[in-house]
């Protein structure tokens, strides 16, 4: 008689593969910081990272490959190789519910979601791990649409012109202040981060002809900011890595969690 286990795939738990692999360097290697050990590896890969065997069904899985995945990686190699070396950029009309609906997956599988639904719901108990990790995702993405979660933003990217790279939590999508305003930005790349701005940044943002304009990030102090907010946000997880090609930055960030203590 035939393991579960024998048909278990290697999930990865919150941020997927399509991302982390953008964050590989030129040895296919990231470095990553280890959130509830507290230290810096060197050979982190997309393939290993944030994984467990069979935390997701096979189906479940290609649901999330079909539906979020997918859609959102054909749209930003559309446009990575050219595009984003421009100040504005024409996205198809499905580009917003798009990056959305990648950014609900994000938020419903990270372990805060878990265990806010495992509080509001009690019956889920009497379903397997497995079973309650495939519930929770799919039904947090249909709470998130009919609630119309991130409808006071709009979508565009922010480009990286300084030296310093991104860097990736397994969260993805973190806040920081922007003009005193809330913004949220996910790194797509070392380079960009899809970033979501109040929609009364709509004039700045939104062209006539449809296109979108993108900001470019010029000064290193401001990256470093963005950097420290996604940092800190995984920190107060208390779970999960953070990732970047370049190991000087994952030490500056490590120094100065450990100092602010």
């Amino acid at each position: 008689m035939s393991n579960k286990k024998d048909n278990a795939v290697s999930s990865h738990i919150q941020m997927p593969k399509l991302l982390l692999k953008r964050f590989h360097n030129e040895y296919n290697r990231f470095y990553y910081y280890d959130v509830k050990n507290k230290f810096i590896g060197k050979n982190g890969t997309a393939e290993s990272i944030n994984t467990e065997l069979g935390y997701y069904s096979v189906g479940m899985e290609h649901y999330l490959r079909d539906s979020i995945e997918t859609p959102f990686g054909e749209m930003l190699s559309l446009h990575e190789k050219t595009s984003f070396n421009n100040q504005t950029l024409a996205m198809p009309s499905s580009f917003e519910t798009t990056t959305k609906n990648f950014l609900y997956a994000l938020i419903v599988r990270g372990p805060k979601f878990e265990n806010q639904m495992n509080e509001a719901e009690d019956w889920l108990q009497i379903f397997t791990q497995q079973e309650q990790h495939d519930f929770i995702p799919y039904k947090g993405i249909d709470i998130a649409k009919e609630n119309n979660l991130l409808s006071n933003f709009i979508v565009t990217f922010m480009i990286n012109e300084t030296d310093i790279p991104f860097v990736l939590s397994m969260d993805g999508l973190y806040g920081y202040s922007f003009n005193n305003y809330l913004v949220l930005n996910l790194p797509i790349s070392p380079k960009i981060t899809v970033s979501l701005f109040p929609k009364h940044y709509s004039n700045r943002v939104k062209q006539k002809d449809g296109s979108i304009s993108m900001f470019q990030i010029n000064k290193s102090d401001d990256v470093m900011i963005m950097n420290q907010a996604s940092f800190l946000a995984q920190i107060k997880r208390n779970w999960g890595y953070v990732v970047c090609p370049q190991k000087e930055e994952l030490e500056r960030l490590k120094k100065m969690y450990i100092c602010s203590k």
